[in-house]
């Protein structure tokens, strides 16, 4: 189901959709052309994993997924927590190109930006009282910079554990703040 349409950078028309299962097979195709390792399949997004308790998002561009993220229950935290931003990923191409807007804000990211809302909303519905996002400790050294120069700006996240044992790596996890990046409406 399409939940918004919006132009982004340069004029491009994206729309928003909330997944389910007539959009496996866009899901697997965008799978097979996204170059991050752990998001090549759906068995490696762990897509139906967690049944009623997942959604996924997608981002669409002249009908084709050019950026995919999900939300899940996140029992391991607390008995109330779920995750958004889960498998986040964006073709390289689209990268930053939700807006002409660059902030600490990161409203120019799909996830972050443009999807956020919904998953924080979906998670509200079912009775989230914690949302976080989780970012691999031992990820490559630039995009831990990254998540920790930009995360907490804007007190947009809370950094709540650190090296947190988390599917097999360690995880530092994030308790997310905001609601919504473009008008800064709280949780």
């Amino acid at each position: 189901m399409v939940v918004e349409k919006f132009i982004g950078a340069n004029n491009l028309q994206f729309e928003i959709v909330e997944c389910d299962e007539t959009h496996i097979t866009d899901i697997k195709e965008f799978c097979s052309n996204v170059d991050i390792e752990n998001n090549t399949s759906l068995k490696s997004i762990k897509f139906g994993k967690w049944g009623a308790l997942e959604k996924w998002w997608a981002v669409y561009h002249k009908g084709k997924i050019i950026s995919l993220s999900g939300s899940h229950y996140l029992p391991h935290v607390n008995k109330d927590c779920y995750v958004i931003a889960y498998r986040l990923a964006t073709l390289e191409e689209f990268k930053g190109m939700a807006s002409d807007k660059v902030s600490s804000r990161m409203l120019n990211d799909f996830g972050m930006g443009k999807m956020l809302p919904y998953q924080v909303n979906w998670c509200l519905d079912k009775g989230a009282e914690m949302i976080v996002a989780t970012f691999n400790s031992d990820a490559n050294e630039k995009a831990y910079r990254v998540a920790h120069k930009v995360l907490p700006r804007d007190n947009k996240f809370t950094l709540m554990y650190k090296d947190f044992e988390l599917y097999g790596s360690k995880q530092d996890i994030w308790k997310l703040n905001y609601k919504d990046f473009n008008t800064m409406e709280q949780i």
